[in-house]
């Protein structure tokens, strides 16, 4: 299975903020079996998010991306991949029921900009987020009978607990057989990389 991992958000390319999702998730992926062959970070942009995501579909069986779910102006995944998929965005209840409990439990009033994590792609399955307020959401797309876009949200704290949660016994569920990851690690102290390597 080829698997392919996008990052989304301007905050990356200028050198604001370290791009930890990639090592993260590839990580989190390998020790399931399931290795990413490729992974790219990309602005914030329509353009460049289409493009990304387009042109992973057509390789990969799996792809991640991360960041663009939110509800502000900046926040385009959703809009870009229902767009580029043709599928229309659907206001989902489960989705405005939780966002209303979330803020009720804050005491705070739910701006109407918050209802736009509500309108996710018809066919997607929502991923619930338990600490926060953007939903991850799960497609069955193009290249092939099995292949599938999984949506995550861009905070380490909302992102971690919902791939824990959410993605990884979707993915028992749906990539049952993996083969075994066993990796050894071997340490060295000046000695280069040929000679260990005719050593080994």
């Amino acid at each position: 299975m080829t698997i392919e991992l996008i990052n989304t958000g301007s905050e990356l390319m200028v050198g604001r903020v370290l791009n930890r999702h990639q090592q993260w998730l590839c990580r989190q992926l390998a020790d399931r079996g399931l290795v990413v062959a490729r992974q790219v970070a990309v602005s914030d942009t329509a353009e460049d998010i289409r493009t990304a995501v387009a042109e992973s579909l057509q390789r990969a069986q799996l792809v991640i991306t991360t960041g663009g779910l939110g509800p502000t102006s900046d926040d385009r995944t959703r809009e870009v991949v229902a767009d580029l998929l043709e599928l229309s965005l659907v206001e989902d209840s489960g989705v405005i029921a939780k966002l209303e409990a979330w803020f009720r439990s804050r005491n705070r009033v739910m701006p109407d900009t918050v209802r736009l994590q509500a309108q996710v792609p018809r066919e997607a399955t929502v991923l619930p987020n338990g600490h926060g307020t953007a939903p991850g959401l799960v497609i069955p797309v193009g290249a092939g009978p099995e292949a599938w876009l999984i949506m995550l949200p861009g905070p380490p704290r909302e992102l971690h607990p919902m791939f824990l949660d959410q993605v990884v016994p979707w993915l028992d569920a749906h990539l049952p057989t993996r083969p075994v990851q066993v990796v050894r690690t071997l340490r060295s102290t000046g000695v280069p990389e040929s000679v260990m390597q005719e050593r080994i």
